[in-house]
């Protein structure tokens, strides 16, 4: 009867956690890698191609019948 549990015992699977941290970090690495390119050129966007290229400041409208002190 001993051998015989000892025979019926399930093997020991060896530790996977290790795999289990590598592929963890290997996606993340992945992930931050995409998120670091969108903001990337998000950012380049927003600081150079915006302001240069599509941005219209609006047009310097100023009242003439007032004149300040330093201009008489």
């Amino acid at each position: 009867m001993v051998t015989r549990f000892f025979l019926d015992r399930p093997i020991i699977e060896p530790n996977r956690i290790p795999e289990r941290i590598d592929k963890f970090f290997k996606v993340s690495i992945q992930y931050l890698i995409i998120l670091n390119l969108v903001l990337g050129i998000f950012t380049i966007f927003n600081l150079y191609i915006y302001p240069n290229h599509i941005y219209e400041a609006p047009p310097m409208t100023r009242d003439t019948s007032t004149l300040y002190p330093n201009e008489i």
